[in-house]
């Protein structure tokens, strides 16, 4: 067998030990049934655990135990992590980390697992009363769950290409350091053309994103023309009109009979009493009078529906955006195309410029096909992510128009036997759980631009640069300076964009409010020394215990002086090998203590 225990101390002083035995049969290969967990808390190490629970239900039992009383695994990340790692995960797109940030401090991954699993609740029991469901809600079912799993494919894609194209662009910047290692002159430059090669191609690819989500939006719209536009809004106004002329008519029609039953006990209190055909005609007079009430209907309203899918307040907001597109003018499209034909042919005359450069060396001309056979491929990753981007954004509409669609239907749909009605409520629950997810990570993105905003200008070197993070509901992030420009529209530097994820994980462990120990492996990775400094003084600010696993290049020197009096211990790992077994062992002391 082997065993990790792992003890962490409350604000009391109180001990929870935590100890994990695995166990292997006689040819060393592992038992999984037989894995052990015990804890034990308080200075008595009283045992603590489930009664009565068994396999699966045991393993939850202790997740959930550790999860309330230390940390949820969906934060583990942000409080145990690589210093290398931090470097990959900079070379992602701002908004995938900040997202990716929120979820994990909501822990949203637990919920989206929750609602997939209700989902597929929901179909087995709705498969025990066939009877109960429709063609029609099977077939929108259907065509919601294909939605939903081209979603997932496109999703699963995305995560798939993110690892590929941030190891090829490391793989890129270590091909131009080699070229630039043969020398200056032809080789520094190719280096700066292929840079500069590389941000035409980004702004040519954005601009013709932006230019198809025009062309998808407002462009497609505003090429009806006005007059088309003009009578859409008027017919749905008169619908509007015919709408609410008829709801008020049946609301009044309600109390007819009522009225027409008060006016007759009156009629009866008449002397000299009214002969029937007196009292009938009066009540007819009545009908006649209440009846012109609502006739002829108002000047504006129209005679029937023509737009028979939609009503209010979808209506509304359908000519409210009619109007938002008569605004659209063809300045800003102008503007888009000359800006990527400027590009362009920028990108034209540099690819021109590399061409005539003469490699100085075989060896230059291997590499230098690899950088350019590497270039494209990170450009096909990169315009295969924007087709998907794209692809998710039309499905996700989509899903929605299914959704509204699908309850609907069900709304519709009798409830009266069991498997049904909890097929129904979990797919409520699915659905609910679905708009939560959506709109809470709106709602934590001001608390946590604001505490980015605290770490990053003090980690940060430039400190006059970024003046603070704004981030929108869709988590598009800016660095705003003093005159309130975007420093990203520059390019920023490894060092820079890894000070960035360094902030969005101190305010992600911030805002938890989790009293955690931080463990950081190789702390410092590729920072210069300037950002070394400030990664140190914002760790030596935080509360709570930070546990440093540095390599002999990293927290020494000037930076191990830097935090010298908020260090409560050092240990060194030492390694040693005999023959075919090596063996690591744990002695007080630091690297200096050992030279």
């Amino acid at each position: 067998s082997c065993s990790v225990k792992l003890i962490f101390n409350d604000d009391n002083g109180n001990p929870l030990e935590i100890q994990r035995t695995w166990h292997f049969n006689d040819s060393g290969i592992y038992l999984p049934y037989d894995e052990e967990v015990h804890i034990y808390m308080g200075k008595t190490r009283k045992a603590i655990g489930p009664t009565n629970l068994f396999g699966v239900d045991c393993d939850v039992w202790y997740q959930e135990y550790i999860a309330k009383n230390l940390l949820p695994y969906t934060m583990a990340h942000f409080y145990m992590f690589d210093g290398e790692q931090v470097s990959v995960l900079a070379e992602r797109e701002m908004s995938a980390q900040v997202r990716a940030g929120i979820e994990g401090l909501l822990g949203i991954p637990v919920l989206k697992l929750l609602a997939k699993d209700l989902r597929i609740y929901s179909d087995i029991q709705r498969k025990k009363s066939p009877n109960v469901s429709e063609t029609t809600i099977d077939r929108i079912e259907q065509e919601y769950n294909q939605l939903i799993s081209e979603t997932e494919k496109l999703n699963d894609r995305l995560t798939q290409l993110d690892p590929i194209v941030s190891e090829m662009k490391t793989e890129q910047k270590k091909l131009i350091r080699e070229l630039g290692d043969f020398g200056i002159g032809s080789q520094a430059l190719l280096q700066d053309q292929f840079e500069k090669i590389n941000d035409f191609q980004r702004s040519i690819d954005t601009g013709y994103e932006q230019l198809e989500k025009l062309m998808m939006s407002k462009l497609a719209m505003a090429l009806s023309g006005y007059t088309l536009r003009a009578k859409v809004r008027s017919r749905l106004n008169s619908e509007s009109i015919l709408e609410l002329w008829q709801s008020s008519k049946s609301q009044g029609d309600s109390n007819l009979e009522r009225f027409l039953s008060s006016v007759s006990e009156s009629l009866n209190r008449i002397n000299p009493e009214l002969s029937d055909v007196q009292h009938q005609g009066v009540l007819n007079s009545a009908r006649g009078a209440w009846e012109k009430l609502w006739y002829p209907p108002p000047e504006d309203c129209a005679k029937d529906y023509l737009h028979t899918y939609i009503r209010e307040p979808e209506r509304s907001n359908v000519i409210d955006y009619l109007s938002e597109i008569d605004k659209f003018g063809a300045p800003v499209l102008i503007e888009l195309l000359n800006s990527i034909a400027t590009n362009e042919q920028g990108l034209k005359r540099l690819q021109d410029e590399v061409t005539r450069i003469e490699s100085i060396a075989p060896q230059v001309d291997n590499k230098r096909k690899q950088l350019a056979d590497l270039i494209d491929k990170i450009r096909e990753h990169d315009q295969e992510i924007t087709i998907i981007n794209r692809e998710l954004e039309a499905l996700k509409n989509q899903v929605n128009q299914k959704k509204i669609e699908l309850s609907k239907h069900r709304s519709q749909r009798d409830h009266a036997i069991p498997s049904s009605r909890r097929a129904a409520c979990a797919n409520k629950v699915a659905f609910m759980i679905d708009d939560i997810v959506s709109k809470t990570v709106p709602s934590q993105i001001e608390t946590l631009a604001k505490f980015m905003t605290k770490a990053h200008r003090l980690m940060a070197h430039k400190k006059d640069l970024v003046k603070r993070i704004e981030i929108d509901e869709n988590c598009a992030v800016k660095l705003l300076n003093a005159d309130e420009m975007d420093l990203r529209s520059y390019d920023l530097s490894a060092g820079e964009k890894q000070i960035f994820t360094q902030a969005l994980i101190s305010a992600v462990s911030s805002i938890s409010n989790r009293a955690f120990p931080m463990i950081v492996d190789t702390p410092l990775g590729r920072l210069d020394i300037e950002h070394r400094k400030g990664v140190l003084k914002h760790l030596m600010q935080r509360n709570h215990q930070v546990i440093l696993l540095s390599t002999n290049t990293e927290v020494v020197n000037e930076y191990l002086q830097l935090i010298s009096n908020n260090v409560q211990k050092k240990y060194l790992v030492r390694f040693e090998r005999d023959g075919e077994i090596g063996q690591s062992t744990i002695i007080q002391g630091y690297f200096e203590d050992r030279e």
